[in-house]
């Protein structure tokens, strides 16, 4: 069984949860990119066919609000996650993102959220691989509509 941060990975596929596959599919924390990667690919070229950089989670810190860039799937014409089938199942299940395999429609398990927050975080103090593949998908113009509009889009569906 998959965890993080002491979390079991989640397994619904409910229409609730099939819903942010087709409007909003989750972030990546750092570790993603170890699974996701295929041994010898340049991460640079896989990740502008599969990634694309999101102005991230607005997050607050004594008082004052900021965003935190993530990495999310690439996604198609229609908005949906490139990984997500005509049959509404997903191709890379096993090594599905952070922010898809430990969040459905059920209680949010106490803390996992801001973890995989400050994991990224920190891969950017660090500027870490990831921080490196936002800025070059930011460069690239490889970008997703901030977190907040396409939960707009999840609420008029």
């Amino acid at each position: 069984m998959r965890t993080e941060f002491g979390a079991p990975r989640t397994n619904c596929s409910c229409k609730m949860c099939r819903l942010n596959c087709k409007v909003m599919p989750g972030y990546l924390i750092p570790a993603d990119l170890e699974r996701m990667i295929p041994a010898g690919a340049d991460p640079f070229r896989w990740a502008e066919e599969n990634l694309l950089a999101s102005p991230g989670a607005l997050v607050m810190k004594r008082g004052k609000s900021f965003r935190i860039p993530t990495l999310v799937p690439a996604t198609k014409p229609d908005g949906s996650c490139i990984h997500l089938t005509k049959d509404e199942r997903c191709d890379i299940h096993d090594v599905a993102p952070f922010g898809c395999a430990f969040f459905d429609c059920g209680p949010e398990p106490p803390g996992v959220a801001n973890q995989g927050l400050a994991a990224v975080y920190q891969a950017h103090a660090s500027q870490s691989l990831y921080y490196h593949l936002v800025v070059h998908l930011n460069y690239k113009g490889l970008t997703q509509k901030a977190p907040e509009k396409l939960r707009a889009v999840m609420r008029a569906s």
